[in-house]
């Protein structure tokens, strides 16, 4: 199994995306096992969300969908790493998003 802390790379953090719930416990157990953490939050006070910065000294936070499809446009410079966590668990070789998954509008 994939391990989290091998995402990393150079990078100081990567934005994760979490298809469900079912992907929420699979990461989540997955954080809790190397040690990852919400603040001093314990693991049943963390709540799901699609969007999930982790970095390398082990801290996590909820990433707002805005910003996450925001980083998609071309007139952004956020060049964080987006990661499909479901595809990366899997063992699926293309794990990158390319996409934010997300549709809506301003209004």
């Amino acid at each position: 199994m994939r391990k989290i802390s091998e995402l990393f790379g150079n990078d100081e953090k990567v934005w994760l995306y979490l298809d469900s719930p079912e992907t929420w416990e699979k990461f989540t157990s997955a954080a809790e096992t190397e040690e990852f953490r919400f603040g001093d939050l314990p693991r049943d006070k963390w709540n799901f969300g699609y969007v999930v910065s982790v970095r390398k000294n082990r801290n996590m936070g909820h990433v707002p969908i805005f910003l996450w499809c925001m980083s998609f446009s071309e007139h952004t410079s956020v060049l964080v790493r987006k990661i499909d966590f479901r595809r990366y668990y899997d063992g699926e070789e293309n794990y990158y998003c390319e996409e934010p998954h997300f549709r809506g509008c301003l209004i």
